[in-house]
């Protein structure tokens, strides 16, 4: 029981408390049994809210309160996806979970909810765009502007992706070939495949066994889509980099890696975010220029200074909600529309500090065209020294790729 009471507590962090779930089972995992077991049930139960939620409303005329509706998402995510769990073991085990948190008053109902939801599922929603907030377990605001401005087919085709449950590996191959780190991993016996599309990157099953790897920094996890960025970003030889919002450091770390020379200044707003970089950048072995910036402001000495900034704002992260599935529940329209604003003004200020014939990246984890290509429209129109030299949106596509979008825009030179 303790695994399941740990599997609730983290539950209530992240839906009562506002935590980032990776954060609250941090705090909480050391102490349970089993790491995977609560690690699974946690992101299952999250990555399957807006379906739980269906069903909830489906079968109460009124939603419980708190603590009640966590239980009984459990007990639902169990009788769905947990085969291991008889159905009537899943209804027990939660109305002992139920006793142990405080919450036997709701005994009762629970265990009706629960008993009536193992004869008969509720039906699915008969309009094809609300059915399919319910079967992808997104949002269905989100849903319907992804419909809006992709179309059906393509949404349901990124949707429906199911993410590679491999992580990313960035092989430092100043340090180590790509070939030798294979070797290796085939030593310790790891899993692993070569990602098609970069020659430096690996497909890794992550086990404790990589540790000394990753501390010697062999290696490191970063997604596909954040080189990408950063090879779109291209620094040559000898130039200037900044990275305006640059915590925890990974993207730093690689444009200073992309070619010799390479000079990078990495910031951040917060001071914490700071030690973040200079870590993740000393286990790397590069020597990374890392100040203390608000991105919408920087210091008048910056104009004109770098060959190149990335600007990769902060966002919605809808498009790696399928491995950070808790985003979606403190997302609404106002909140993107409030972070369109800010991702306009670091764009703004970045252009401030490219030299004459420099660029600007702009990119985003995310596959709202308000937070993409309007910011781009909008600023390429209201900045006639810049110009596109191309931008791409990426989808989830199952094979290790997220929701992306990365934009490149050239100052124009004298």
């Amino acid at each position: 029981m303790s695994d399941l009471r740990a599997v609730y507590d983290i539950l209530t962090d992240v839906y009562r408390q506002g935590a980032y779930a990776s954060l609250a089972l941090s705090r909480r995992v050391d102490s349970v049994r089993s790491r995977d077991f609560v690690t699974r049930f946690v992101y299952g139960v999250l990555d399957r809210d807006t379906e739980l939620d269906h069903y909830i409303g489906a079968m109460v005329s009124r939603k419980p309160h708190g603590g009640t509706t966590i239980l009984l998402k459990m007990g639902m995510y169990c009788v769905l996806y947990m085969d291991s769990v008889p159905d009537y073991a899943a209804v027990n085990n939660t109305i002992e979970l139920a006793k142990a948190v405080g919450k036997g008053a709701s005994s009762g109902f629970l265990n009706g909810v629960l008993k009536a939801f193992c004869k008969k599922r509720p039906a699915l929603p008969a309009d094809k765009v609300a059915r399919l907030s319910v079967t992808a377990s997104v949002p269905l605001w989100i849903v319907r502007a992804y419909v809006k401005q992709y179309g059906w087919d393509k949404t349901q085709e990124f949707l429906t992706a199911k993410p590679e449950e491999r992580e990313h590996m960035r092989v430092d191959v100043a340090r180590i070939s790509v070939a030798d780190m294979c070797k290796k991993l085939d030593e310790l016996g790891v899993d692993h495949s070569p990602d098609p599309d970069l020659g430096d990157a690996l497909f890794v099953r992550n086990t404790p066994a990589l540790k000394a790897l990753y501390d010697g920094g062999l290696f490191t996890w970063q997604s596909k889509c954040s080189m990408l960025c950063c090879r779109a970003a291209a620094p040559a030889s000898g130039e200037k980099a900044l990275d305006m919002c640059a915590a925890p450091g990974g993207k730093a770390v690689y444009l200073s890696s992309l070619a010799d020379g390479v000079s990078v200044t990495a910031c951040d707003i917060y001071h914490h975010r700071l030690q973040l970089i200079q870590s993740y950048a000393a286990r790397m072995h590069r020597n990374i220029d890392v100040r203390l910036m608000d991105a919408t402001a920087p210091a008048k000495e910056m104009y004109g200074a770098y060959d190149v900034v990335l600007c990769d704002v902060p966002c919605s992260n809808l498009g790696v909600a399928a491995k950070k599935p808790d985003v979606y529940l403190s997302k609404d329209a106002a909140s993107v529309a409030s972070l369109a604003e800010v991702q306009y003004k670091i764009l703004c200020s970045g252009a401030r500090c490219v030299k004459e014939g420099g660029k600007v990246v702009y990119s985003t984890c995310t596959l709202l065209k308000e937070e993409n290509g309007d910011i781009v429209k909008r600023f390429l129109k209201e900045h006639r020294e810049f110009v596109s030299e191309g931008e791409k949106q990426y989808f989830p596509d199952g094979a290790g790729m997220d929701g992306f979008f990365v934009s490149v825009l050239r100052r124009k030179g004298l």
